[in-house]
């Protein structure tokens, strides 16, 4: 595995990027649920991903592996999602790998019932199969992916993708960013106090959102980011290497955890700026208070993926009530959150323009609003400009988990797409970005921790470096929880 060639100007992914997906220390976890680890490889325009899929929330149990080639290239800076740019990508060549018998007999059942182009024989555990064959736009074009050479020539069309809801249309959208974090360390000699600080560069590459809903995937244009990729060899990673020495055959195989809902009390806020649908960021600031019934939360939202340009800020109270064990993840549990209070800060001028161009009182006092002054939209429960109705009731999921000594709550994944409606029914099978709480306790392991971050610009064409002549291989991976980013505690 090589490192990120990292220049001064203009920046982007370096030709000959391998990108790998593991999260540190558990599973990504999609709407479904689905369990998976992803490992990507980019050259020369030209991608392999590869996608395990597991049993268990652990990813200890491997069920199946996904393996796709295919062409991929930068295009524009993207005018929906800001800090993004717009990609294209053409899937040439995908199979399917079995782990178990189980997986395999349905695998059979399905590709024999519903792709009746596809022919093969019955699928064995660790037997490679092909679903999906689309010959290139220009089949001469060269190749430096070694794994996707072996599975040339090419057969006739087949497209048995919608078996498995397959889809990379994450790859439309992508975004890098470089992360310092600064960490300071005690010591002493000779009864004299000595500071020394370490500093730690991440690269991150962010891919596109997946549909909450598998059976929308494939037509789903992302406008949001999932959970960042980071180099394997990112300092203090250790799993990294473990995934990217990975293939289809030897499946990585991460160790079980206990984790279950401890405590809610307490405060909890956001890791790093999160991304919302339709190109929107925020951060998150939630409190559960000491009678176990009672909530409220700050957010802030912003218009950049640095969290830096204030857009509005809602802070909302109200109750919860549940704690049942979840019958769909395991080590979460089910909740129900009431809002009955909701104020309302603009701090952008053309969002305090747009509350004041509506009236009829379904967003607070008609033609009062004020940038930076905040408005208690109770008495005309919410804001139908902002979509916020009350009182609100939803359906939750929590998971929480102690990682590097702190200790992090996950929260339900928001539905892809789907209207706002003044009580949900549906409960989540996925999660948002971690909390991290804020206590005494914590406080001392170091998580609030500063870091500086700076967006590297993707310019459109191929992936390669502008100082850069030699092909340069690198290595990314999702870190879900093990470095320290700068919270955002309101107080």
């Amino acid at each position: 595995m090589g490192v990120l060639a990292e220049t001064g100007g203009d920046n982007s992914i370096p030709d000959g990027a391998t990108i790998d997906r593991v999260p540190e220390t558990w599973c990504e976890i999609r709407a479904g649920p689905e369990y998976l680890l992803r490992k990507y490889v980019f050259r020369n325009s030209t991608f392999h991903a590869h996608q395990y899929f597991y049993e268990d929330p652990d990813c200890s149990r491997p069920k199946y592996a996904v393996s796709a080639y295919g062409s991929y290239q930068l295009l524009r800076e993207s005018w929906y999602v800001p800090g993004g740019t717009e990609a294209q990508y053409q899937v040439i060549k995908a199979h399917v790998i079995p782990y178990t018998q189980e997986m395999a007999a349905m695998l059979n059942s399905h590709f024999k019932t519903g792709c009746v182009d596809l022919s093969f024989e019955d699928l064995k555990p660790f037997r490679k199969q092909l679903f999906m064959s689309i010959p290139p736009d220009d089949s001469n074009e060269e190749d430096d992916d070694d794994d996707a050479k072996k599975e040339l020539p090419f057969v006739d069309d087949i497209d048995c993708s919608m078996m498995l809801n397959f889809s990379l249309s994450e790859l439309q959208l992508v975004r890098t960013e470089i992360r310092r974090h600064y960490k300071h360390h005690h010591v002493s000699q000779y009864n004299q106090p000595k500071k020394n600080k370490h500093i730690k560069v991440v690269k991150e590459l962010l891919l596109g959102n997946v549909h909450t809903s598998r059976r929308q995937r494939q037509r789903h244009r992302p406008s949001a980011y999932q959970t960042p990729l980071k180099m394997a060899e990112t300092e203090g990673c250790g799993v990294c290497s473990r995934v990217a020495n990975s293939n289809d055959y030897y499946p990585p195989e991460l160790r079980t955890h206990h984790g279950s809902i401890m405590t809610l009390q307490g405060e909890w806020v956001s890791t790093r700026c999160e991304s919302r649908q339709r190109g929107m960021f925020l951060t998150r600031w939630l409190s559960f208070l000491s009678d176990e019934k009672s909530w409220q939360g700050r957010y802030d939202y912003y218009q950049d993926p640095l969290c830096t340009e204030s857009s509005f800020t809602l802070f909302a109270k109200g109750s919860y009530a549940g704690g049942k064990a979840s019958s769909l993840i395991p080590n979460a549990k089910d909740y129900s959150f009431k809002v009955t209070r909701l104020k309302i800060t603009p701090k952008d001028i053309r969002v305090t323009d747009h509350l004041n161009y509506y009236s009829g009182g379904e967003c607070g006092k008609a033609k009062t609003w004020k940038l930076g002054v905040e408005q208690d939209v109770t008495f005309t429960n919410g804001c139908v400009t902002l979509g916020i109705q009350l009182p609100n009731i939803e359906q939750e999921v929590l998971k929480m988990e102690v990682v590097h000594r702190k200790l992090h709550l996950y929260v339900g994944e928001r539905f892809t797409d789907e209207p706002v409606r003044r009580f949900r029914d549906k409960r989540p099978t996925s999660f948002q970005e971690p909390l991290v709480k804020c206590d005494s306790v914590s406080m001392g392991m170091h998580i609030n921790s500063v870091y500086g971050g700076q967006a590297l610009p993707l310019r459109a064409g191929e992936f390669r470096s502008s100082s850069l002549a030699a092909s340069v291989s690198s290595a990314w991976v999702v870190l879900l929880v093990c470095v320290c980013f700068e919270l955002f505690l309101v107080r």
